[in-house]
């Protein structure tokens, strides 16, 4: 697993400074401007996880320890108190103690020691406090730390802040590998399975390439072949079984990699690099229903492609790059480059809206993001991920109905 999604162990907004002096990756952290304030300071967890240890050393003093999962551990000492037992769950920004200057190896000066490690002996914990030990360099709000001796970083900004919580559902369709159709709903905010899989019985009839979802009852798809006929399927029930009309034949040419509606008008496809354009002008369309076929550009090379909102688009690399696009016509896009690596294991990439996002890795699992604000650019607001699913989801495609989480 990656690591986890790190923020600063400070409430929103505040600024700190971070030396490594003669421990490095280990961090001692001071409460910028003048180190005022650092005694008694409010600490919270970077991220979720579960209280490993939360005990008082002779050396380090009151000190706290939290399995983040995946074999990561952060370790927190010198503390003035604490506020969790071994245990406890805790979220990113729950209070779990405060800065001081407990233990001998504190020298009377009030900070904050702070270590990522990860469990390279698989133990179950992950030694600290120590050269040799198992700590490894943080990384908060996506910047590094901790790579030498005697650095020092002024003004490191807290970006732990809350977060609004999605609501809705997330309906999300599928083709399994016989032609069959899924149906899944999942809870936004709790990122659980409340309704399926749901299997059809009938099949598509054809090898589809390309899947897009208008709305709860109405599919785009594309036929794997040199025609690139586009079909309209249209949903006749999913709650306890899920059927379907036999697909209805729109037209040819729509050889699209990758097809994602983007919940208002906008219905986009990416074939060899070149991104389309096309409007939607009814419920369930027909061929005159979908219109201005418009040249965006070239050189959008992804392997996966959702939407995120009205004009907005996401999408991953096969280099394991996250990037968004915020598309205003021909020839005229913004690109937001969010990650540089790390999403390369997904296939499939789907978005409800309001910032949820859910990748689908070729092993069968489903895993949950949550971006605060899915158009400023930037990843410092983007949290997970979170297992919603281990294994179980075969499809080949998968789309998500757009616009449904809020």
């Amino acid at each position: 697993m990656a690591a986890p999604d790190l923020q600063l162990p400070f409430p929103c907004s505040q600024q700190w400074r971070l030396d490594t002096w003669a421990h490095a990756p280990a961090l001692d952290m001071v409460k910028e401007p003048d180190q005022h304030g650092t005694e008694g300071a409010t600490l919270v967890a970077p991220s979720a996880g579960k209280v490993n240890k939360s005990v008082r050393h002779a050396n380090a003093g009151n000190m706290i320890q939290i399995n983040h999962g995946g074999g990561y551990f952060t370790t927190y000492i010198h503390l003035q108190s604490r506020n969790v037992s071994v245990g406890d769950t805790v979220q990113r920004g729950t209070v779990i103690g405060k800065v001081g200057k407990d233990g001998e190896t504190a020298n009377g000066h009030p900070h904050l020691h702070f270590e990522l490690g990860y469990d390279s002996n698989g133990d179950g914990s992950a030694s600290w406090g120590f050269e040799g030990s198992e700590r490894i360099k943080p990384t908060f709000n996506g910047v590094t730390y901790g790579q030498s001796d005697n650095r020092t970083w002024r003004n490191v900004t807290s970006r732990n802040c809350a977060t609004p919580t999605p609501t809705g559902r997330a309906s999300i369709y599928g083709v399994l590998p016989d032609g069959r159709l899924t149906y899944t709903a999942i809870d936004a905010a709790t990122g659980k399975r409340t309704h399926g899989a749901v299997v059809s019985t009938a099949t598509l009839g054809f090898t589809p390439k390309a899947l897009a979802t208008l709305n709860f009852n109405t599919l785009l798809v594309t036929k794997n072949d040199s025609s690139g006929m586009l079909y309209r399927v249209d949903i006749r029930t999913n709650n306890d079984t899920l059927e379907f009309e036999p697909p209805v034949q729109l037209g040819t040419g729509y050889t699209h990699d990758h097809l994602a509606y983007d919940g208002k008008s906008h219905l986009y496809g990416i074939a060899d690099g070149t991104l389309r354009r096309y409007t939607i002008t009814a419920t369930k369309p027909a061929l005159t229903n979908i219109t201005d076929n418009t040249l965006i550009g070239t050189g959008f090379t992804l392997k996966t492609l959702t939407t995120t909102g009205p004009d907005w688009l996401l999408g991953t690399t096969t280099g394991g790059q996250l990037i968004s696009y915020r598309i205003n016509g021909a020839g005229n896009w913004q690109r937001h480059q969010l990650r540089d690596a790390t999403w390369q294991g997904f296939d499939h990439l789907l978005s409800p809206g309001a910032g949820v996002y859910y990748g689908h890795a070729a092993n069968g699992s489903l895993h949950r993001y949550h971006d605060a604000d899915p158009y400023d650019g930037q990843d410092n607001d983007l949290t997970g991920p979170n297992t919603v699913d281990a294994t179980g989801w075969s499809q080949t495609l998968l789309s998500a109905q757009p616009a449904t989480v809020t």
